[in-house]
């Protein structure tokens, strides 16, 4: 959460906004997976077949309905920041893109993937650029896209229309 914080301040965000979306965005992540498809299958989800072949991508989506139902957070933004929180959204909002970033390049995380490093740098300039969590992003989806065809993995649908989403956005 310190991360998304920072990150928030950083790029003048609502800090608040960005740490609700933190706090809650791994509210299922401890659910076993063959929990995660049956929960999702019993709400009815339209569930892809990456999804069920990695139930692990559906904490995101059961989470922010929980969130919903049980606290009654109604902001638009933070259920889609947490329900795409794995793939990203072409449509997140820049307190989205904090909680994301900060989330994808937590320090155990590029601590195994030394790469993620070069994530966390474009988001806060410390690449010799100007900050972007946008383009720190992007960065992130082409690691994790190029690390999917190196492994023969698939990629989740929604990471590549947000890849290229970001792509059209940052030219």
């Amino acid at each position: 959460m310190a991360l998304t914080d920072r990150l928030a301040t950083l790029h003048g965000l609502d800090v608040p906004l960005a740490r609700l979306m933190a706090v809650g965005h791994d509210v299922l992540r401890a659910m076993p997976e063959q929990e995660l498809l049956g929960r999702a299958i019993e709400r009815g989800l339209t569930i892809d077949p990456i999804e069920r072949a990695v139930p692990v991508i559906l904490h995101g989506p059961l989470g922010a309905l929980e969130l919903t139902e049980r606290f009654e957070i109604d902001d638009p933004r933070v259920f889609d920041a947490i329900w795409w929180h794995t793939t990203g959204h072409p449509d997140y909002s820049a307190e989205a893109w904090a909680m994301f970033i900060a989330d994808k390049v937590d320090p155990h995380k590029v601590e195994r993937w030394p790469a993620l490093q070069s994530v966390l740098d474009a988001a806060t300039g410390d690449d010799g650029k100007v900050a972007s969590l946008e383009r720190a992003a992007l960065l992130y989806l082409d690691l994790r896209t190029e690390e999917a065809v190196r492994e023969r993995q698939q990629v989740h649908p929604m990471a590549t229309l947000t890849r290229n989403a970001l792509l059209r956005r940052l030219g």
